[in-house]
């Protein structure tokens, strides 16, 4: 760990050198364009990431990456393509301070920025097109997809994503798709790996005549996840469509997406020391999983009856999106830019979760009637009988010395089984008018959401199954003398119906965003800019209220148990009431000011500082406000960007759904986080390139109020003062090998990850890891590519997260636990043919 920092330090000092150096070699030089003598500019300087155009975050749609006075990344395809992305959230990567868990699968993983405690997808936004997929960014991966219709990703971090998007104030993650407008062109992508991927890619467009353009794009595949979970776990795809029109002052365009998806979601994995975090015995930290073929379908209840749970359905998505772009240039002065699309979601999250550590344990414990009042009721149903485990399918029974057997370990678990619904109508539109003059651009705008939505996870299951790779379902029975079994705690390892709670809720938000954002040439050197936005917001919802009801037929005509199946006697059950949720509307300002500073034609400086919020539907927004003072320098083969940030969360919020709660316990604090965020490159030989980019941060947060059902039972004193799964540093270093001719390119990229705590109580650490990927593209003819890449070469085990199901305390009374590791090393290969 210390070699790692003191290379960061390292890294880092060198770059400020360089930069005091040029500095007071190039001091007082004009401003030209930028320097781009650089050696081997047949493979591309280290300049042009910084003489890169972005429209994310900026209004007058003219300003470069070195122009800029926020901390802006550009990724364009060639970049997206050595990344390889396996999931939306892994793309994420290439952003210098966003902290990454891609963990779960293709889609539903977690990120963060700039310190803020991971877990979830808090203040940040991801866009397509310039505009928000959802207000809420949650599952908006699983229509938001890494596909060849992808042209470039433009990330914002702070400053104008407060102001030019809604629920962003820490990033702006836009995702810009191909509007081929000229020339016919297109191009044609194959895609496999060593865990059967099987995909085709294709888009295709051009002008059609007229000023008319038109185009299509999309992907179908099936795949194997990483981890053998024992079926098919990705199937589908997406097909989208644009045409439009061009004409002297304006443009006016449509396009429409269709998604029929279905992803796994891969749950946390038994490890066991979490001082010194392994696989269970018998477990495959890198390839196994607890989901399987056995526990793959189930049945729950509700009041409709028998519900089907599907892991083969997997995240099954459809959606249609369908949207416009209009821009006209009304004289010299003002333009008028409009875009708005509508979509129609609808989302079935079939999935096993984990249970909470304690449920982690052997069968001995499990079966033991001192401990567990289950048992000791089951006991009391069946007199005179012996607790036992039996499997559902194969009807071994396990009992006394026997428990040991069970998964090969001794070990079993609860987890469990649901199909949560988000069922969406989500319409967003933004509307502006820019006035331009020779020295400013003043764009105003009105941004507006609105989504209606009803989701819940009825029907859920608690069920027990082995801790073994691809487990079966487990039984709690009552066996007599003879090992007979007389009774059933669980049915197909069914513990208890809808934990989770009961019914689907619905929800309607509406946002209305006014907006202003200036941004003013001073002279040739200096730039400044300011905006504003005020938001009106309105949120209801009507949540669905449960009573225990009797499960029909579970009783004789004498009231007598009609199967002597415990857990099929009675269930908490829909009863046709809501709780109503309306705090009434509410208005939320952002603001942000900078200014970039052009020293000489290769060093620029700037300052930022901007407040924002995060909305939080009936619950009080989380106020976050930034700090900056960057400088971008270029010459020679060399660039760097470096940001220095103070970040400020006031009561931050979050939460966990505790055992035995149907609603979340909150808890509120402040955050405050000191960090440089870093990108350099450098191209010391015609043949060489060295990418660095990466955060060092510092966080501290302090915990001030506790809501919620289970507030009383929080000891605040106990809780940590390091937000949850947010690690101090998180760098990626790549060198790459370019082959002559512009033929291609042979790199190693090595990633590291500090040491978080998954925990509120900071007790629980999840160690530092790095990774290596390795990597090659070869331009076979010019109209012909192959690429090939390896994820996690070493098969490092590195945990993303612990339990979120653990409550605010992750340590389990025993030495086993919950945990998400990283996915094991894996190889994707695909071939491109341009046309």
């Amino acid at each position: 760990m210390k070699n790692h920092k003191r290379f960061l330090l390292s890294a880092i000092t060198l770059a400020v050198w360089a930069l005091t150096q040029q500095v007071q070699a190039q001091d007082g030089a004009a401003v030209p364009s930028p320097d781009s003598s650089a050696s081997g500019t047949d493979q591309g300087t280290a300049d042009d990431k910084l003489n890169k155009v972005v429209v994310t975050g900026s209004t007058s749609l003219k300003r470069t990456v070195r122009e800029s006075s926020v901390a802006v990344t550009s990724a364009d395809r060639a970049d997206l393509d050595r990344k390889s992305p396996r999931s939306t959230a892994s793309a994420l990567e290439l952003i210098p301070g966003m902290m990454v868990e891609d963990s779960g699968g293709e889609v539903s993983n977690n990120y963060t920025v700039r310190g803020l405690a991971g877990g979830g997808q808090n203040f940040v936004q991801l866009s397509e097109d310039g505009l928000p997929v959802f207000y809420h960014p949650g599952l908006a991966d699983t229509i938001l997809k890494q596909e060849l219709s992808i042209d470039r990703m433009e990330a914002v971090r702070g400053g104008t994503s407060g102001i030019l998007t809604v629920n962003g104030a820490g990033a702006t993650v836009n995702f810009i798709t191909v509007r081929s407008k000229e020339e016919p062109e297109g191009a044609l992508r194959l895609t496999g790996s060593d865990y059967g991927t099987k995909r085709i890619d294709l888009r295709y467009g051009g002008a059609i005549g007229n000023g008319w353009y038109a185009g299509f794009g999309g992907f179908y595949r099936t795949s194997d996840s990483v981890r053998d979970i024992g079926f098919t776990a990705d199937h589908g795809g997406l097909l989208r469509a644009y045409v439009g029109r061009k004409w002297g002052d304006g443009e006016f365009s449509v396009n429409v997406k269709v998604v029929n998806d279905h992803n796994t979601f891969l749950l946390p994995t038994p490890f066991q020391n979490p001082s010194n975090p392994q696989p269970v015995p018998g477990f495959n930290g890198n390839y196994g999983t607890l989901l399987s073929a056995d526990n793959g379908v189930q049945y729950g209840r509700n009041t409709n009856g028998l519900q089907t749970n599907d892991l083969n359905d997997g995240i099954a998505t459809k959606s249609t999106s369908i949207g416009y772009n209009f821009e006209k240039r009304l004289n010299d002065a003002f333009t008028v830019r409009s875009k708005g699309r509508y979509t129609d979601f609808k989302n079935e999250f079939n999935s096993i979760f984990t249970f909470d550590n304690n449920s982690l344990r052997t069968a001995a414990d499990r079966l033991n009637p001192a401990s567990n009042a289950d048992i000791q009721a089951m006991l009391k149903r069946f007199p005179g009988t012996t607790p036992a485990i039996r499997g559902v399918a194969s009807g071994v029974i396990y009992s006394g010395a026997k428990l040991a057997d069970v998964s090969g370990n001794g070990l079993l678990t609860d987890n469990i089984s649901a199909k949560n619904r988000a069922y969406r109508q989500n319409f967003v539109n933004d509307l502006s008018l820019t006035w331009t003059t020779a020295g400013n651009s003043l764009t105003a705008g009105l941004l507006t959401v609105d989504q209606n939505e009803q989701n819940g996870n009825d029907g859920n299951t608690r069920f027990l199954g082995e801790v073994k790779n691809n487990p079966a379902r487990l039984d709690i029975v009552a066996i007599d003398a003879a090992g007979k079994v007389v009774g059933q705690l669980t049915d197909k390892s069914v513990l208890e119906y809808n934990p989770w709670g009961v019914g689907l809720s619905r929800s309607s938000l509406s946002s209305s965003n006014l907006y202003l954002n200036d941004e003013y040439q001073v002279n040739e050197r200096l730039r400044l800019d300011a905006g504003a936005r005020l938001e009106h917001f309105r949120y209801r919802a009507w949540r669905p209220q449960g009573s225990v009801v009797t499960i029909p037929g579970s009783t004789r005509p004498d009231g007598g148990d009609a199967d002597n199946i415990m857990v099929n006697n009675t269930m908490p059950a829909f009863n046709g009431q809501y709780d109503y949720v309306d705090n009434g509307s509410s208005n939320h300002s952002s603001v942000t000011a900078g200014g970039n500073y052009l020293i000489n034609d290769n060093l620029a400086v700037y300052a930022r500082y901007s407040k924002s919020y995060q909305a939080n539907n009936e619950n009080p927004v989380t106020r976050i406000g930034f700090g900056e003072l960057g400088a971008r320098y270029q010459r020679r083969g060399f660039s760097a960007s470096l940001t220095a940030f103070r970040t400020n969360f006031k009561d931050y919020q979050f939460s966990r759904l505790l055992e035995g709660d149907t609603l979340e316990t909150r808890v509120g604090g402040d955050i405050i986080v000191n960090g440089l965020e870093y990108e350099l490159q450098w191209k010391p030989l015609r043949y060489a390139r060295i990418n660095l980019s990466g955060v060092v941060q510092k966080s501290s947060m302090n915990i001030k109020s506790v809501n919620g059902p289970s507030a009383a039972t929080v000891n605040t004193a106990s809780l940590g003062s390091h937000p949850e799964r947010s690690p101090d540093q998180n760098y990626t270093i790549t060198p790459t090998l370019l082959l002559p001719d512009n033929k291609g390119e042979l790199y190693l990229s090595y990633h590291q990850v500090g040491k978080r705590y998954a925990d509120a109580a900071n007790s629980f650490v999840l160690p530092a890891y790095h990774t290596l990927d390795v990597g090659a593209s070869y331009q076979l003819s010019p109209a012909l590519s192959l690429n090939f890449n390896v994820q996690n070469l070493t098969n490092t085990i590195g945990l993303t997260e612990g339990n979120p199901r653990a409550g605010f305390t992750e340590v389990a009374s025993g030495k086993y636990f919950f945990a998400r590791a990283i996915l094991g090393r894996n190889m994707q290969f695909s071939l491109t043919a341009s046309f």
